[in-house]
């Protein structure tokens, strides 16, 4: 749960296990390609890619630098194989939805673990209390990334245990080289930004105008009026004061373009040294990173500092530190399905409205249906603010020590502090809370204190005996610590325009300190014969606060490889085969990871009041029963894999196939309603499949000395499915503003999220007396046999539509060309077989409930009338009648639309200088660059006018698919330039 203030009303650049640069020069060198694939566990543990087990995914350094993105996660969107990415705002910082291999779980956020140099950052979960939303993981740069390694199945994951049952993504910054002289390096990239995809076309006042009269026109009977012509109706509109009877006659409004820049701006600076003697290696860097979104008064401001240093006190003692901070200033606006959000009211709003009253006030008049004057989209830009400042330091300390031979001790300390401070400010006459008056203002500061450490210390054994036995040996422990604290001040009663409490007539306080831990105890061996056969099992024993009385869980996994290029039988067509397969049983908390959970265990009792504590009144009442056996959820993951190669190695092929089954996943249990106190608690009542396949390939159909083309593609098909619940079906209707979503229900044997609501039979074309249906009324099915249609629609039955909005198939295609120093590259990605939905659906067409709103065109050109001059009898939106009495604008199928689509994610060309350039100038490197981000967007739905890859939130996977009032994903068109000497 996110506690928040709120208005009250394709293609990939790399294959499984093998990391490939789009921009690298050389793509044979074995130790090269063995470098990045090297991916650092727990305590040194590593997952040697010469004896692959585990399914994972490297993604390498050249896909983050000068990237435009403001987060890492956004960065991996596209290129990752069995990953799915959706963004819940276009404004950068903003949270986003990551999952690997489908959702494990019926609570919390599916996203993976992230982890940075050893630290354990957590899931990039929402932890703002004012903004909109925040994303974590926008506080790390993305140009410090050397790699980021993907871990999809038990034997990659199962070392870190309980939260690592979604994916883990290792992050694993630069660093310097030993016996390097010191390299500097310089880049810039400007870009700027728009749009990608948006085809919600808005009413002009001419077109807004024409269906107010055939609004008027189709509502006569409710009007209690007779009209004999369309243009009576038309000047009814335009002559009443419940509706347009104010307009002056020419203005015309285009609030949209009123509230956004034509285009938002991007810029990014990095400088960094790198070097290192004999026994010492350091790097230090720093980025500047400014964004000003497409939203006017928004801003993202970052600076980020990055250093590592390795030293080698001895051949035995080798020890490191890597230490990143981040300063970011942001500044947002209200979202979510807030009436201040400027992104909601510049869809809604009458362009016959003018911004401005004669005398330079802002207008506030904004027509029936609209809220308390004040909400003026614009005048709530100029006139309020949400201001943040967030720190963010991220560092490690690791030590490892060979104490005898064949020994090894590896200690790691991580921690992770986040300072964060979020300001609003709303100036009197913008009663954006309930609680407000017209004549005083409100302002709220939020000061919140994150600090997670772990310490893992692990011992190690290595050895190879006669030259055929490779054993690896590890036993550790690690310890976890997560506190949470928060101080909130504010007022409803400013009066002055500067952001002091000491303006204000009242003010209240209040602060919450929340705290959990996780000890856990693990083992891992490996044992490799003859460079053919490994085995790879691994232990875990984790305890965790979170839990009930039985807090310990003992989880494992089994994996094991068969390297058959090392037989003699092996036939010479092949250059490479691995075989692999790991079983295992991980556990899980849903919702350690995210604060206000961390206490489900326990009764907790809650004070209510509309303002606060002291003489308000209010009353206490059982906010939770708790649930005191609370246990571990358990998934149980299989994977079957191939990688091998042909033809010399220019023909690449990973197969995987996985099984994962989550048991005893928590969800809400319900007591009986006489009972009273709670309408549920939280148990081990669920169970979720998840089923599916990933193939990559990489090919090189051409390599000569001067030219080369590489292709790089991957597929996935996966479902997840809820093969077990304590109750029949579960809905989620107007619960919270988030958490809600009215489209999409919990049953046994359905897809997770499965879109379950009233199924729309589209627009009558005749009159059915019988039945009392007219001609042009929106009408359903009254059941799933799609026989029988009704006008009512209580008299329809909501039915199962056997999709969700999680693709079932995910794509990528990357080509790479390069000819001497030139290189061109693009990447497509796309998703299939899902559906969205579009949150805003029933205000940007409202057949008629409002009448002084705007809508898009669809409602003029596209809804049945008979109005004279502008008959239109084969539409597909019904009749518009004021008040919508018949409810066609609310939740039904007629607002899901298929998602598939393909973007051309990614396009860029560069051209490095050559060698005798370098010679003379003594840079040894200076590339110039162009590139696109989401430059093109094809869906297949004629009807989808919002961006496919949308999620409402991060924290809930039923936010998946839903287009919710955001900034939308933007388009970025950018220039840069690397220089290194």
């Amino acid at each position: 749960m996110n506690v928040k203030l709120r208005v009250l009303s394709i293609g990939v650049l790399f294959f499984a296990g093998h990391a490939l640069n789009a921009q690298r020069a050389n793509r044979d060198t074995a130790t090269k390609t063995k470098e990045i694939q090297e991916v650092v566990l727990i305590g040194g543990i590593k997952l040697d890619p010469a004896q692959k087990v585990g399914a994972y995914n490297v993604v390498s350094k050249a896909n983050f630098e000068s990237t435009p993105f403001s987060s890492v996660d956004e960065v991996l969107n596209g290129r990752v194989a069995g990953l799915n990415f959706s963004s819940a705002s276009g404004d950068p910082g903003s949270s986003n939805m990551v999952t690997i291999r489908g959702v494990s779980s019926l609570l919390g956020t599916p996203n993976p673990l992230y982890v940075i140099d050893g630290v354990i950052v957590g899931k990039g979960s929402d932890n703002a209390s004012l903004m909109e939303s925040w994303n974590p993981l926008s506080a790390i740069d993305p140009n410090a990334i050397e790699n980021v390694s993907v871990l999809k199945d038990a034997s990659a994951t199962a070392l870190y245990g309980s939260r690592g049952a979604n994916g883990v993504i290792l992050i694993t910054t630069k660093k310097g080289k030993y016996n390097q002289k010191t390299r500097f390096e310089f880049s810039t990239e400007t870009g700027t930004q728009d749009r990608a995809f948006d085809k919600m076309e808005l009413m002009s006042s001419d077109e807004y105008i024409k269906y107010g009269g055939i609004l008027m026109w189709n509502s006569q009977d409710l009007l209690g009026q007779t009209f004999s012509t369309l243009q009576e109706a038309t000047d009814f509109f335009l002559s009443e004061p419940t509706y347009e009877g104010n307009y002056d006659g020419t203005t015309n409004t285009d609030w949209v373009k009123a509230v956004n820049r034509t285009s938002s701006v991007v810029n990014t600076y990095n400088f960094s040294a790198s070097g290192g003697g004999e026994n010492t290696s350091f790097r230090i860097g720093g980025t500047y990173y400014n964004n000003s979104p497409l939203i006017k008064t928004s801003n993202f401001d970052r600076i980020s500092v990055n250093t590592a240093v390795d030293h080698k006190a001895s051949d035995k003692l080798k020890f490191g530190v890597n230490l990143n901070y981040s300063n970011i200033k942001r500044q947002t606006y209200f979202g979510g399905r807030a009436s201040a959000n400027p992104v909601t009211s510049s869809i809604m709003i009458s362009p016959l409205r003018p911004i401005y009253l004669e005398n330079g006030d802002y207008n506030q008049d904004l027509g029936e249906g609209s809220p308390t004057p004040g909400f003026n989209p614009v005048s709530i830009l100029d006139e309020t603010s949400q201001k943040s400042t967030i720190n963010t330091i991220i560092g490690s300390a690791n030590m490892d020590y060979q104490f005898i031979k064949n020994f090894y001790f590896n200690s790691l300390y991580g921690m992770q502090a986040q300072f964060m401070t979020e300001r609003q400010n709303v100036l009197a006459g913008h009663p954006v809370y309930t609680i407000m008056t017209d004549t005083q203002g409100f302002l709220g500061d939020f000061r919140t204190t994150i600090f997670d450490w772990n310490w893992s210390n692990t011992l190690g054994y290595r050895n190879i005996f006669n030259g055929r036995h490779n054993v690896q040996a590890f036993l550790g422990m690690e310890y976890q610590d997560h506190t949470y604290n928060n101080f909130q001040a504010i007022t409803f009663t400013q009066n002055d325009p500067r952001p002091y409490f000491g303006f204000s007539d009242e003010q209240f306080a209040s602060n919450t300190d929340q705290q959990w831990r996780q000890i856990s105890y693990f083992g891992r061996l490996n044992y490799t014969l003859d460079s053919k056969y490994t085995i790879s099992g691994q232990l875990r024993r984790d305890g965790n606060s979170t839990l009930g009385e039985n807090k310990w869980g003992s989880f494992w996994s089994l994996g094991g490889s068969w390297n058959v290029m090392n037989e003699s039988f092996m036939p010479d067509a092949f250059s490479s085969l691995t075989l692999r397969a790991s079983y295992g049983v991980l556990g899980n908390i849903p919702y350690a990871d995210q604060w206000y959970s961390q206490y489900n265990q326990y009764a907790t009792l809650v004070y209510d009041s509309n303002i606060g504590w002291g003489p308000y009144g209010g009353n206490g009442f059982i906010a939770s029963a708790g649930n005191r056996n609370l246990s571990w959820e358990e998934s149980a993951h299989l994977d079957v894999g191939a990688d091998f190669g042909i033809l010399n190695e220019r023909l690449k092929f990973t197969l995987d196939y996985y099984d994962k089954l989550t048991d005893k996943a928590i969800f809400r249990s319900y007591p009986a309603v006489e009972t009273g106190g709670p309408t549920f608690f939280y148990d081990n009542v669920g169970a979720i499949r998840n089923r599916g396949f990933e193939v990559v390939v990489d090919a090189v159909p051409v390599r000569t000395e001067n030219f080369s083309w590489n292709i790089n593609a991957n597929g996935s098909y996966g479902k997840s499915r809820i093969e077990k619940l304590n109750v029949d079906l579960v809905t989620f209707e107007g619960e919270t503003s988030d958490g809600s979503n009215e489209l999409v229900a919990f049953a046994p044997g359905k897809l997770f999220g499965e879109y379950y609501t009233w199924l729309w039979a589209g627009v009558a074309q005749t009159d059915d007396a019988a039945n009392g249906i007219s001609a042009g009324d929106g009408i359903w099915y009254t059941d799933g046999s799609r026989t029988t249609v009704t006008n009512d629609k209580t008299q329809a039955e909501k039915v199962w539509m056997g999709k969700n909005a999680f693709p079932t198939y995910n794509v990528g295609l990357t080509n790479s060309f390069d000819y001497k120093n030139f290189t061109l590259s693009f990447m497509l990605s796309g998703q299939f077989d899902f559906y969205v939905q579009n949150g805003v659906h029933s205000y940007t067409i409202h057949d008629g409930r409002f009448a002084t709103r705007n809508q898009i065109t669809d409602a003029l050109y596209n809804s049945w009338t008979d109005a004279p001059g502008a008959e239109n009898f084969s539409a597909d939106n019904p009749k518009a009648v004021i008040g919508n009495p018949r409810s066609s604008r609310l939740e039904s199928s007629r607002f899901l639309n298929k998602g598939d689509h393909i973007r051309l994610k990614e396009a860029r060309i560069a051209y490095s200088f050559g060698d005798t350039f370098k010679d003379a100038t003594g840079i040894n490197n200076l590339t110039i660059y162009a590139r696109g981000t989401n430059l093109l967007t094809y869906v297949f739905d004629k009807d989808l006018n919002y961006d496919p890859e949308s999620t409402s939130n991060s924290w809930s996977a039923l936010g998946k698919g839903r287009y919710w009032y955001a900034s939308p994903v933007v388009r970025t068109v950018s220039f840069g330039i690397q220089i290194g000497f």
